[in-house]
């Protein structure tokens, strides 16, 4: 369940309850994500004038409580080579290889 508001209303540790893409479709953000400054001031810069947010009910969780070291550790080495070719330093880059590791965590379970 999700809230539409605008690019003003926006704070960090807001989580996003739809992908953000820009005009071309192209994935900016995924769901799920919990918001920092950093990531308010790309949607600013990108041009994003209003977002869905989860409003508390049925609200997707970045993390679950607890990950086996171990088991990330493998899902991680099984996404990195899709990212062998980008720069794993850009903060967009970085949130979607946590979604891809969680998404392969999701898969195992």
């Amino acid at each position: 369940m999700g809230k539409r508001i605008s690019l003003e209303q926006l704070r960090p540790d807001m989580v996003l309850a739809a992908d953000i893409v820009d005009d071309g479709g192209r994935l900016l953000l995924p769901s799920g994500v919990t918001l920092t400054e950093k990531h308010v001031r790309y949607c600013q810069m990108w041009g994003v004038m209003e977002v869905e947010i989860s409003t508390g009910e049925g609200a997707v969780e970045e993390e679950p409580s607890v990950i086996d070291p171990a088991m990330l550790a493998r899902a991680e080495a099984r996404v990195l080579p899709r990212f062998n070719h980008v720069d794993r330093a850009h903060p967009v880059i970085e949130v979607l290889f946590r979604h891809a590791v969680h998404h392969q965590l999701a898969k195992k379970s």
